[in-house]
């Protein structure tokens, strides 16, 4: 069991659920995003807000309007808090292609929507690893 959300975890269960949460607002931005995460666990997810629902698939189906390609580690971190974009931009450990303005847009994507514990026990790989 892994001690923090994976990607996997993120893409596959955490953000389809915010982005159902969110209903016609998250369709309603109009844009679309493409994670291209780098490392153990990683892969490439896009994420569609766009009318008529949004939606994440795996891989790169839909053209992307911004494409975020980060580190699995860096991942993490922006999920649980723990991110420095300067750092992580300065180490190359994230690069962005694409219009960057949708980063203003899309600022909820990269909350993870809960505390580690929340959302390790909504995940499929989700038990809680020693808590003690």
């Amino acid at each position: 069991m892994g001690q923090s959300i994976t990607a996997l975890d993120y893409f596959e269960v955490v953000l389809p659920t915010m982005l159902r949460w969110k209903g016609p607002a998250a369709a309603a931005l109009g844009v679309t995003v493409r994670f291209m995460i780098i490392g153990r666990g990683g892969g490439t997810w896009t994420v569609r807000l766009r009318p008529p629902k949004a939606g994440v698939v795996e891989g790169s189906e839909w053209k992307a309007d911004l494409t975020i390609k980060i580190t699995a580690d860096e991942l993490v971190n922006m999920l649980t808090g723990k991110f420095d974009a300067r750092k992580a931009i300065g180490e190359g450990n994230v690069e962005l292609s694409g219009d960057i303005s949708v980063l203003k847009r899309v600022g909820f994507l990269f909350q993870s929507g809960g505390s580690e514990t929340e959302i390790r026990a909504r995940t499929p790989s989700g038990r809680v690893a020693n808590e003690g």
